[in-house]
């Protein structure tokens, strides 16, 4: 227990693979075609994955401009890479445990590879997840990871996410918006939760922009503001609206999915959207049994919570401050790193019950962590 006197928790923190990531950990039939951090033509640092960039050039879709090492705070944090360097800054911020979630092998993993590779998009996955295990190596009470999945190929995904639980110690795992196209309430899905439910893990839906991966404005915009703006909120609208509208929760009673990475200050306008449309048009979601704010309020569902949100206060009282973790970001470009902890901590509008659930007890819930020896 940290200094706040209670647990930090950092519910979504990040890795920043390197070339090793799967060199080290890709199967030897795949290493040839690693991903490689090349240099463009505009000197900018990009990773060439199966013919695409991560991120993405200027164009439509277009990634952040600085390249992956604009994308991620590389020079002043070391720690997406380097286990003991992010041990020191969480010691700095006030983190007890960091769950990790990837970068770049989202794209892999939402199926954006250009071959149609099932198999490559597999075994970077693998490779990834046996990375990241070794990371977690360094200090396995304080750093906890979840899986990426190949979501082309399901049975693929569900082996994956049994190896990674059962004899890796993760704690969960993560999946894109949508893939292909197929968001997570359609029962394209429902095999990976029907296993989370089983092991007693949470899935993660997580968006994304940039590095080919689908997503709402996508092809409007060839401004990364414009299209980091609309990305992570108006992708987790839609899953929330399709795993509630989907009876996805109805039929996994004791799966817990998070919605994370997007605030939650749109959480009680879009629910309250979908209480009005249900009733006038429940018939058209025949799967869907109660009011989905009654979903969005109970154990099923997770938030993450941006530390220097206006309306967080309004929001766990809408919610429940059971519904709400904290999360760091870190290294992103955006992260508010290193005061994520102290911006909540320090607020006057929160309570300190609310503090004490939002910045560590929600996620050793929801987690399953076990906080004994720190």
């Amino acid at each position: 227990m940290g200094r706040y006197g209670y647990y930090v928790v950092d519910g979504d923190g990040h890795v920043l693979e390197t070339e090793a990531t799967w060199e080290n950990f890709l199967e030897p039939r795949f290493r040839a075609a690693a991903p490689r951090m090349i240099t463009d033509n505009h000197g900018v640092k990009r990773f060439l994955i199966d013919g695409w960039f991560w991120t993405t050039p200027p164009g439509a879709g277009v990634g952040h401009p600085g390249g992956y090492e604009g994308g991620a705070k590389i020079d002043k944090y070391h720690g997406g890479s380097d286990p003991k360097a992010r041990l020191g800054d969480m010691e700095v911020e006030g983190i007890d445990i960091a769950v990790l979630f990837a970068t770049v092998t989202m794209g892999p993993s939402a199926g954006m590879l250009p071959s149609g590779d099932v198999e490559f998009e597999t075994a970077l996955c693998r490779g990834y997840n046996g990375w990241v295990a070794d990371y977690t190596k360094t200090d396995p009470r304080r750093l906890k990871a979840v899986a990426v999945l190949p979501t082309r190929n399901i049975p693929g995904a569900v082996k994956e996410l049994t190896r990674c639980v059962e004899q890796l110690g993760f704690v969960g795992a993560e999946l894109p918006t949508n893939s292909q196209g197929r968001y997570p309430g359609e029962p394209y899905f429902h095999p990976i939760y029907e296993e989370a439910q089983r092991l007693r893990v949470p899935i993660f839906i997580h968006p994304h922009a940039g590095g080919q991966i689908d997503y709402i404005g996508r092809q409007r915009f060839s401004n990364f503001f414009h299209g980091h703006m609309v990305a992570f909120p108006f992708e987790q609208m839609i899953v929330a609206m399709s795993i509630v509208t989907g009876g996805v929760l109805e039929r996994y009673p004791d799966l817990t999915i998070g919605l994370i990475e997007s605030g939650v200050g749109w959480v009680p306008y879009w629910f309250e959207r979908m209480d009005e449309h249900y009733s006038k048009l429940a018939r058209l979601v025949p799967d869907l049994k109660r009011i989905p704010s009654d979903w969005a309020k109970s154990p099923n569902l997770i938030f993450s919570c941006d530390p220097d949100e206006d309306m967080l206060p309004a929001v766990l009282e809408w919610l429940g401050p059971e519904r709400v973790m904290y999360a760091s970001d870190y290294p992103h470009w955006d992260a508010l790193t290193p005061d994520t902890v102290k911006l909540i901590a320090g607020r006057g509008d929160l309570t300190d019950e609310q503090k004490r659930l939002v910045l560590g007890e929600n996620a050793i819930r929801v987690y399953r962590l076990e906080t004994t020896g720190r």
